[in-house]
């Protein structure tokens, strides 16, 4: 039986951020302003972050002397040397875009030392977009992260068909709102970056309910991390939700793949809920062999797919049976709904979305584990 729910009118907005519109195409241009900046720090290129500047560009923010910081764009750019890479992993947080005037919110991460948080003030000119001011702060990056990192896809349909599909909403908000209240910090990645269409969703679940109005939540779904924007050595756990966007672009994505297999192979928990669960199938340990190998492992399973329908012929594999031919020990309920799920050592499956709520918390609690 085909379970796919996807919501109407309620969400025009939010899923409007999914589809091409004007505004999105502003969007993706201040994307791409940004990435000029970033890679132009981040790999000693000054001529991509002359791009990024307006000629006027003020640099504001404050020292540990609590005194103010005024620098130009000039000064940055002489602070950059051409051709020498540092590390450092910018991704965006939020984009606010009224007509010619927008607002930006990013983060860099420079591994083992600070956070940086950045606030961008941009105008379109002349057909681009151009940074006028940007302000910062920063943090100390906590010597214990918690961190714990989803998985999600950028898919829209079923295969190269009309047929829509999503990631899943509840899978996604539930875990999200366990982990978030336990002190871990969440963020998201998908194979191409950007926003995610999204579906299967209940108004009438109070915690979906919450997080789909939650300006700053939407924002992180629509502004998924690339892979290479990810520091796979800051996360304790990785979890990857389902729905049917899941099971496209995921399995096969070589950076996510790396993330997920280094997360694994640093003692960090492996997780997956539903059409989640394909996103692991193929994944290795150091050795090349699953990660799974001899280990109990659920997801959705044939049992409860509509194996004759159009959407179902569109998947690139059967989840149990490619968990099973990989060496896993493929388990299911025989019952939908009956939050079944496994834990088998830093393994941990779930086969429903009613599992979603059970799945994070036994992360939790492995994570935790002394």
């Amino acid at each position: 039986m085909n379970r796919h729910i996807f919501l109407s009118a309620v969400l025009g907005a939010f899923l409007s951020l999914c589809l091409p519109a004007r505004a999105q195409t502003d969007t993706e241009q201040i994307t791409k302003t940004l990435t000029e900046y970033f890679e132009g720090t981040a790999n000693g290129e000054p001529d991509k972050l002359r791009k990024a500047f307006h000629p006027d560009f003020k640099l504001h923010g404050v020292n540990e002397a609590n005194e103010l910081l005024v620098r130009s764009g000039e000064q940055y750019i002489a602070g950059v040397t051409s051709g020498k890479k540092v590390n450092r992993i910018g991704r965006i947080l939020a984009i606010d875009v009224e007509k010619n005037a927008a607002t930006a919110k990013a983060e860099i991460l420079v591994p083992n030392y600070r956070i940086y948080t950045d606030y961008f003030l941009l105008l379109k000119y002349q057909g681009s977009w151009k940074i006028i001011q940007k302000s910062f702060t920063w943090k100390e990056i906590p010597k214990d992260s918690k961190r714990i990192l989803f998985v999600t896809s950028n898919q829209h349909t079923y295969g190269n068909t009309n047929l829509n599909t999503a990631n899943h909403f509840e899978e996604i908000a539930v875990a999200y709102e366990i982990f978030k209240r336990n002190g871990f910090t969440v963020d998201f990645v998908s194979p191409d970056g950007g926003a995610i269409p999204l579906g299967y969703i209940k108004t009438s679940d109070s915690v979906q309910k919450e997080h789909l109005y939650d300006p700053a939540f939407m924002n992180l779904l629509k502004n998924t991390s690339r892979p290479e924007q990810i520091n796979a050595d800051d996360y304790k756990a990785v979890y990857f939700s389902g729905g049917g966007s899941a099971m496209f672009g995921v399995a096969e994505n070589k950076g996510i793949q790396q993330i997920a297999a280094r997360i694994h192979g640093n003692g960090g928990v492996i997780s997956a809920v539903c059409h989640g669960t394909a996103g692991i199938a193929h994944l290795k340990d150091r050795d090349g062999k699953s990660v799974f190998l001899n280990k109990k492992v659920t997801g959705f399973p044939d049992m409860f797919e509509d194996i004759k329908a159009d959407y179902y012929k569109t998947f690139p594999f059967s989840i149990d049976k490619e968990i099973s031919k990989n060496g896993g020990n493929f388990v299911y309920s025989k019952k939908f709904g009956d939050d079944f799920h496994v834990a088998d050592g830093k393994i941990i499956t779930g086969q429903d979305p009613s599992a979603t709520a059970s799945v994070a918390q036994k992360v939790i609690d492995t994570i935790q584990e002394k």
